[in-house]
């Protein structure tokens, strides 16, 4: 029989997300998730177009501060390819900030330079 042993859970992205979008809500961003694919209506007669594969997570608006999207990856995670293309679309092409953060405290570091340029 195996010893017994603690463990500290792992961190899953859902959980960064819970977390982003408490911090968000407390700097007072209207956030809406940014939904990728195609889907099916329920009568099933129309197709329903998202947004493009790889497109952040989420649209993240303020009154004040400028806008940006915000894409969310569990600690240790990777962007995909497809991910890495459209960032740098929305980047390069629409001068857009992406925040790619992987815990709460990064996205608070980000939004406090983020909140502090023009």
């Amino acid at each position: 029989m195996r010893p017994f042993r603690l463990a500290a859970p792992r961190l899953s992205e859902n959980d960064v997300e819970a977390g982003c979008l408490d911090i968000l809500a407390l700097h007072r961003y209207w956030v809406r998730k940014l939904h990728a694919g195609i889907f099916k209506s329920l009568d099933g007669r129309r197709h329903i177009h998202g947004v493009p594969k790889g497109t952040p997570d989420y649209v993240c608006l303020h009154g004040r501060h400028r806008n940006f999207l915000l894409e969310v990856k569990r600690p240790g995670g990777k962007l995909n390819p497809d991910q890495e293309i459209q960032i740098a679309v929305a980047r390069e092409q629409f001068d857009l900030p992406v925040a790619v953060v992987e815990g709460v405290e990064e996205l608070s570091a980000w939004l406090a330079q983020h909140e502090r340029s023009p």
